[in-house]
């Protein structure tokens, strides 16, 4: 995932969103709401104090009293709040389509929400900020999310903001960093404590089942184009999940060509690639794309099996949950991701 820089303009006008937004927000405050709230109260003596003042890349916010309408513009920040136990009145669509942006693992925690779809991840993904304004939200989280401050302005004219964590490369925060985040801004911090341990404990559990894997490189791969291929940088959410199994992610040759959250390399390195294991996060059109690939093909990893192609297209969508590795993800990947490395362990 690279920057939003190419992203999201409704209108060509900066100065027409701004009149659209405030017009709208104007119009959301005339409402009755006869929407119920979308989130439960805070379990009372473990409920947190508000306000709460978040410091994050655009700056800091203060968030006055408790959330119950929550919009998620971070491609993947619906995941934490549903597992806080806050259905979100708006969400981003990052990929594959799913009914309100919610995908298998949430769909438990989820309920009968129909969360609406206001905004779209990735390349050519724009934030409707009309529909953001519509939904009434009190709180908008862009934890996973790159927003650019002229995105930040017009959705802090609708609602307290939150953006991504100062302290990690754009969509490079931990799960857990994102998780407590929503919990603080949620007044949930001490839930969002218990969950992190939670699925710690759930990866502590596979790495001592698995020791060897402390002893293995994985590389996670990203796309193979022109002759060159791309590893994800290790601060990949991909990636994370797979040194939180215990593997090393971080070979001595990718410091320093990390680029846009990718590393790339060209046909004639590519033994660099030649590691103890491969992932890829993968789709029908890349996997064809590999099996006609004459160089690729020459690398012992591959000619050994010692290959994770992980699909995410298609249910039950392990790829999808290894590229969201949310609170609620990670259990769910797992359950499908282990085994398949089990079986593809280095003879």
């Amino acid at each position: 995932m690279s920057s939003s820089s190419a992203r999201r303009h409704l209108a060509s006008s900066p100065l027409f969103l701004l009149v659209l937004v405030a017009a709208l927000v104007m119009t959301a405050c005339g409402k009755d709401d006869t929407t119920s709230s979308s989130a439960t109260p805070s379990s009372g003596a473990s409920a947190q104090e508000f306000p709460v003042t978040i410091e994050h890349a655009r700056g800091s916010t203060t968030i006055d009293s408790e959330p119950q309408r929550v919009v998620t513009i971070g491609w993947s920040d619906q995941d934490p709040v549903l597992a806080l136990g806050v259905q979100p009145v708006g969400t981003t669509e990052w990929f594959n389509e799913q009914p309100g942006a919610i995908f298998p693992w949430a769909r438990g925690a989820a309920g009968d929400a129909k969360p609406e779809i206001v905004s779209t991840a990735g390349a050519g993904g724009e934030i409707n900020y009309e529909k953001v304004a519509a939904v009434q939200p009190d709180l908008i989280l862009a934890l996973y999310e790159d927003l650019d401050p002229s995105e930040y302005d017009l959705l802090s004219k609708i609602a307290p903001t939150v953006a991504h964590s100062p302290d990690y490369e754009s969509f490079g925060a931990p799960w857990q960093d994102m998780t407590l985040t929503a919990g603080r801004a949620l007044g949930r911090e001490q839930q969002a404590k218990d969950l992190i341990k939670d699925v710690e404990v759930r990866f502590a559990k596979v790495r001592a089942e698995h020791p060897e894997w402390a002893e293995q490189t994985m590389l996670v791969m990203a796309t193979v184009s022109d002759g060159s291929y791309q590893v994800f940088s290790p601060q990949d959410p991909k990636a994370r999940f797979f040194a939180d199994l215990g593997f090393e992610t971080t070979p001595p040759w990718i410091s320093g060509r990390v680029q846009d959250n990718l590393a790339t390399v060209s046909a004639e390195e590519f033994r660099l690639l030649d590691v103890d294991r491969l992932a890829w996060t993968s789709d029908p059109d890349t996997l064809n794309q590999l099996r006609n690939d004459p160089v690729y093909n020459l690398l012992n990893v591959v000619r050994d099996g010692r290959v994770s192609y992980l699909d995410y297209t298609e249910p039950p969508f392990p790829g999808a949950a290894v590229t969201f590795n949310s609170v609620l993800s990670i259990p769910y990947a797992l359950d499908l991701v282990v085994p398949e490395l089990e079986k593809s362990t280095p003879k």
